[in-house]
């Protein structure tokens, strides 16, 4: 009798329990997480090109970091130029032609910008870019985690995986020879292993992460040619003397008023005096810069809130991502 009594018990406690979660998966970050502060967000993003003015596009060269090609600058070269072939109204100039093209200028395939060069490959064409890639990172790590049981005092282990793979982009205007866009493409791909009841779980495959990661880069490089979408979640840090702007700010953003949202989270830390919470909301300018693809801006923010308060070790994550 006893024990029909505590079963019935845990199960009442068990659904007091279960209906607040429930709730709170209608709410800002879903199923098991209370935290207002941490949300999903969309946002339109413009091409960096307009595609009007551009027709052409000659990927001269794909390199690693020892400025050699290899089997991994050869797959990512097909890569973008599976990306760029399929956007309607951009002309990819084939490898064969563009080695001969490159031959007969005696092109120096090493990135830097000549501009006698760069003008008479131009006159081949109305308008067009010419690319230089360079592979700067493309490496794979894998360490062991251990996981304490939930229903049983013994606990497990599992392999997690990261594949970083960051491939510089020089793009070049082959009329004017001026560097249009120079920046890093930068894709992380992390991946948990099952569990297993020994120390030691089985290698992970770096393959599938290396596969994903070339066309996580792939995709990004279409994006620099066409109006596409991003997701982001961000999980914003809170400090009572500017949590209320805090949450107006993450209302606009909830309601796809983007710039309304990052105009209000610019401007708390102008409003703190003190230095944890200016801190905090200069992290907050620094993650919503890093996303929007306001790379100067977010390394120096996010260097001033980690001096501000070098407790804060999220800032370095920003810094050590755009350093």
């Amino acid at each position: 009798m006893k024990k029909i009594f505590l079963i019935s018990c845990l199960i009442l406690m068990s659904s007091f329990i279960i209906q607040p979660l429930i709730a709170q998966n209608k709410s800002i970050g879903g199923m098991f997480n209370d935290d207002w502060s941490r949300i999903t967000y969309k946002v339109d993003k413009q091409p960096v090109f307009d595609i009007s003015n551009v027709k052409t596009v000659i990927i001269s060269e794909v390199v690693n970091r020892q400025n050699i090609a290899d089997s991994h600058s050869i797959d990512m070269y097909d890569e973008l130029a599976n990306n760029i072939t399929s956007i309607k109204g951009l002309t990819l100039v084939d490898r064969s032609k563009t080695q001969s093209l490159l031959k007969e200028f005696d092109f120096q395939q090493s990135g830097l910008v000549n501009e006698s060069q760069i003008k008479k490959l131009g006159e081949f064409y109305s308008s067009g870019l010419i690319v230089f890639v360079r592979i700067q990172t493309d490496n794979f790590s894998q360490s062991v985690k251990k996981v304490d049981g939930l229903f049983s005092s013994s606990p497990s282990w599992k392999r997690i995986g990261v594949y970083r793979l960051d491939v510089n982009f020089k793009i070049i205007d082959l009329k004017t020879a001026s560097i249009l866009f120079s920046q890093n493409l930068k894709s992380k791909i992390e991946k948990s292993g099952s569990l297993h009841d020994y120390r030691i779980p089985p290698q992970l495959d770096p393959i599938g992460f290396y596969q994903d990661a070339k066309e996580d880069i792939g995709i990004q490089f279409k994006e620099l040619f066409i109006l596409h979408q991003k997701e982001y979640e961000i999980n914003f840090q809170t400090h009572r003397k500017f949590n209320s702007d805090l949450k107006k700010a993450i209302t606009l953003l909830e309601i796809d008023d983007f710039e309304g949202g990052y105009a209000m989270i610019k401007s708390i830390p102008q409003k703190s005096l003190d230095d944890k919470a200016k801190s905090f909301a200069l992290y907050n300018v620094a993650k919503m810069q890093l996303f929007n693809g306001e790379y100067e801006v977010s390394l120096k923010n996010a260097k001033e809130a980690y001096l501000l308060n070098p407790k804060n070790d999220e800032c370095l994550e920003i810094i050590n991502e755009l350093k």
